[in-house]
């Protein structure tokens, strides 16, 4: 079975909108192919909903089904400290040899402006956590739907 997991912030409403979006849109897309798939978006979880949770709940619910996953979305555009904590969970299992396809979205409109580079350049992301995805083949994405794109893709190949 697919597993499918979605990792980005969920602070602000245009985080949660966007996670939302994105959960709606790869239901509607499976759908249409009767795929059996598990979708998991942390913002659906009950342990997202209200101020009751604990940061200990938080994390074994959010490793478990990272743990469980065979295909993981991740918002890395905003350099939130929990996807990365994720990503270096999901390479690791990578690494291990355990099934794992990861979709890595950098959605920054800066990336391309003006064809900026060096100290022109109007963003930068930290070299470990882009070697991390280059040194292990794993490309990235300017945006979810073009990640969810490939994602249909792999699936059907």
């Amino acid at each position: 079975m697919i597993t499918v997991y979605l990792v980005g912030p969920l602070f602000t409403e245009a985080d949660q909108v966007q996670r939302r979006k994105e959960g709606e849109r790869l239901r509607r897309e499976l759908a249409k192919r009767e795929v059996d798939v598990q979708i998991v978006n942390p913002i659906d979880l009950p342990l997202n909903e209200g101020g009751a949770s604990t940061p200990a709940a938080i994390f074994e619910a959010d490793y478990h089904f990272q743990c469980e996953a065979t295909h993981v979305f991740l918002d890395l555009a905003n350099e939130d400290t929990g996807s990365h904590m994720a990503l270096g969970i999901l390479l690791e299992k990578k690494l291990s040899g355990k099934p794992i396809q990861l979709y890595p979205v950098y959605s920054d409109s800066r990336i391309g402006r003006n064809q900026a580079s060096g100290l022109d350049c109007p963003i930068g992301y930290n070299a470990f956590v882009i070697g991390g995805l280059k040194a292990n083949g794993i490309q990235t994405y300017s945006s979810f739907d073009q990640a969810c794109d490939q994602f249909l893709k792999d699936l059907e190949g």
